[in-house]
């Protein structure tokens, strides 16, 4: 089981699943999806099962709605989720849907650690906006190279054209 799931990881990084009209999109493992619909379809059996037989166990009635909510839940994070990250930003919905932006000359807190052997980076933004990823699961190279070089010139990286008081809106990276 530990080697199917170490394979899956490696095949989500070496393959990231891309949004087909926004190809800079990183969304969430397509069998995150598959796991889903298959919670979504075992939910809806067990409770055709249980709700039509006429002495059908209330465990199996409580069982189907639970396997059936996580199911749709499963596939409302995959569906809402993705991430772009770009050289001055992150931008990202989360898997409640709520699209939010991180500027990296924003960015008050930062910590980058290991955990099991897999590396993730944890992000603040001046704003409360908080981002907390799996390196080894998604492409965030930029953020890393802007932490580098925060840590060696003690400020963050700005666009060349954009004054600091103007910040760049979400849409420049979709």
């Amino acid at each position: 089981m530990t080697l199917a799931i170490a394979a899956l990881a490696w095949w989500a990084r070496k393959f990231p699943n891309r949004a087909k009209d926004y190809p800079e999109r990183v969304r969430m493992p397509k069998f995150i999806a598959f796991i889903g619909w298959l919670f979504v379809v075992v939910g809806l059996l067990i409770g055709i099962w249980a709700f039509t037989w006429p002495e059908g166990p209330l465990d199996a009635r409580i069982a189907s709605a639970a396997i059936l909510a996580a199911g749709i839940g499963f596939i409302a994070m995959y569906r809402n989720f993705y991430m772009v990250t770009g050289p001055y930003q992150v931008v990202f919905r989360s898997v409640l849907g709520k699209e939010q932006v991180i500027h990296y000359r924003e960015i008050v807190h930062y910590s980058v650690y290991r955990l099991r052997g897999q590396q993730f980076v944890d992000v603040r933004s001046v704003h409360g906006v908080k981002l907390s990823m799996n390196t080894t699961a998604y492409d965030l190279r930029p953020l890393l190279r802007a932490i580098d070089y925060r840590e060696a010139t003690g400020r963050w990286p700005v666009p060349v054209d954009a004054p600091i008081s103007e910040s760049p809106s979400a849409t420049d990276l979709r």
